[in-house]
C-alpha cells in the first residue's frame, strides 16, 4: 500500500470477519483491494475459522500471509469460553488462550475476547457471575502480559451475558486500564437499546478499538448507513475524547448478498473514511 495513503484512511482497517464465508487468503486479498492497511483476524468458533480455536497453528503462517498483501493485524478477534461459567476452569481457559496469545504476540496484535457466555442470563447470580466474568479476565491479562501482548475486552456484546451498559459500566468499574483495554462495538450497544454516543462520550479515554456496523434494537447485522447508528456522533465523541486508534469495519451483515459483500464493503470504507475526514476537519 502506497505511503501516500491518506493518515485517516490508515485508521479505518476492516476484520476478516467481514469476509467470514470466504478463505483467509481471499479475505486478505478482498481487504487489501478495497484499500484498508491493518486487519482483525477473526478466531470465533461460531462465525469463522480464519483462526480456528482451539488454535495449532504456526503463527508464521499468518505472519507471511499478512506481509503477502501488505498487511498488518491490529487484533486478534477470539472468542475463548464463556467467562461467567463457573465450569470453565483456570487450566482449560490458560490452554485455549495461550496459542491466541502467540498468535497475537507474533502478528505484534491485540488480544480481542468478549465479556460473559451467550446468554444473558447468569450462571449462578448476578453478583457471582460478575466476579468471575473479572477473575477470568484478570487471568487472562496475565497471560497476555507474559508476551507483551494487550487485552482488549469487547465489553458489552448484545449477545453475551454483559450486554448492555449497566453490566459493562460495572466490569469497567472492576479492572482499570492497566489490566485491559476497551473495545467499543457499535452495533452492540445500538442492538441492546443503549445510546452508542453517550457511552462513546463516556468512556472515550478507555476506548483503544472500535468496531463498526450498523444496528437496530434487536439486530447488530446490518450494513453501514441500513440503522440507527450514529456514526458521525459515535466518530466525534472518541475524537473529541482523545481517541487516536482504529476504526474496524466488522461486516457480519445479514442484509446484502453475498456476491454484493465486497462492494458493500467498499462503499462503507470509503463513507467511514470519509466521515472521519469530515470529523478531523470539524474538530480543527
Amino acid at each position: 500500500m502506497s505511503a501516500a495513503l491518506p493518515a485517516t484512511a490508515r485508521r479505518v482497517g476492516i476484520s476478516t470477519i467481514s469476509f467470514r464465508f470466504r478463505p483467509l487468503q481471499e479475505a486478505l486479498s478482498l481487504i487489501e483491494r478495497i484499500g484498508a492497511v491493518e486487519v482483525d483476524l477473526g478466531a470465533i468458533p461460531a462465525v469463522t475459522d480464519h483462526v480456528p480455536v482451539p488454535f495449532t497453528g504456526n503463527p508464521q503462517q499468518y505472519v507471511a500471509a499478512l506481509a503477502a498483501h501488505g498487511l498488518t493485524a491490529g487484533a486478534v478477534n477470539s472468542d475463548v469460553g464463556p467467562l461467567n461459567d463457573p465450569a470453565l476452569d483456570e487450566e482449560a481457559l490458560a490452554a485455549t488462550v495461550r496459542p491466541l496469545v502467540e498468535l497475537a504476540a507474533a502478528t505484534g496484535a491485540a488480544l480481542v475476547v468478549p465479556c460473559g457466555g451467550p446468554s444473558w442470563e447468569a450462571h449462578v447470580d448476578d453478583e457471582a457471575d460478575l466476579t468471575r466474568c473479572v477473575e477470568n479476565l484478570r487471568a487472562i491479562s496475565r497471560l497476555c502480559g507474559e508476551r507483551d501482548v494487550r487485552l482488549l475486552v469487547e465489553v458489552l456484546h448484545h449477545r453475551r451475558w454483559v450486554h448492555d451498559v449497566v453490566r459493562a459500566d460495572r466490569v469497567l468499574d472492576a479492572l482499570g486500564p492497566q489490566e485491559i483495554g476497551l473495545l467499543l462495538d457499535t452495533s452492540h450497544v445500538v442492538a441492546s437499546g443503549d445510546d452508542v454516543v453517550a457511552w462513546a462520550r463516556k468512556h472515550a479515554q478507555r476506548v483503544e478499538r472500535v468496531h463498526l456496523r450498523d444496528a437496530v434494537p434487536g439486530d447488530l447485522n446490518l450494513g453501514i448507513g441500513r440503522g440507527d447508528v450514529d456514526f458521525r456522533g459515535v466518530l466525534g465523541a472518541l475524537e473529541a475524547g482523545g481517541f487516536t486508534g482504529t476504526y474496524v469495519l466488522e461486516l457480519e451483515t445479514h442484509d446484502v448478498e453475498e456476491s454484493e459483500r465486497e462492494a458493500d464493503a467498499q462503499r462503507s470504507f470509503d463513507e467511514i473514511v470519509a466521515l472521519l475526514d469530515e470529523v478531523a476537519v470539524a474538530r480543527a
